[in-house]
């Protein structure tokens, strides 16, 4: 989160390549690696996986706390962020949290 005592601070960008670093069922429908750029983004599935909730599509950081995202089906989607350094976690609305690394 920026001090706003600080202006010369910045908010941590999304933009680059990531790549999902949560194993597990339930974390099964969010892509193996996300590409983000100023304002649109691509999710990869792995091999052998099925359809992903974050296929391509729109994004915008509506906070320091909040990730809007159009899904598969085009619905624009509230997310929890907390975006540092090399890593971001994002939790969804049900509640199931998946993390992402920085690959470049």
């Amino acid at each position: 989160m920026p001090d706003p005592a600080n202006p010369t601070q910045s908010t941590p960008s999304l933009q680059g390549e990531w790549r999902n670093v949560t194993p597990g069922i339930e974390t099964s429908q969010y892509p193996a690696k996300l590409v983000f750029d100023s304002a649109r983004y691509r999710g990869t599935r792995a091999e052998g996986q099925g359809m992903i909730w974050w296929d391509a599509g729109t994004f915008r950081l509506a906070d320091d706390e909040t990730l809007v995202l159009s899904t598969a089906t085009d619905e624009l989607v509230k997310y929890q962020i907390s975006l540092g350094g090399d890593r971001f976690v994002v939790t969804d609305p049900a509640g199931v949290t998946v993390t992402y690394e920085r690959i470049s």
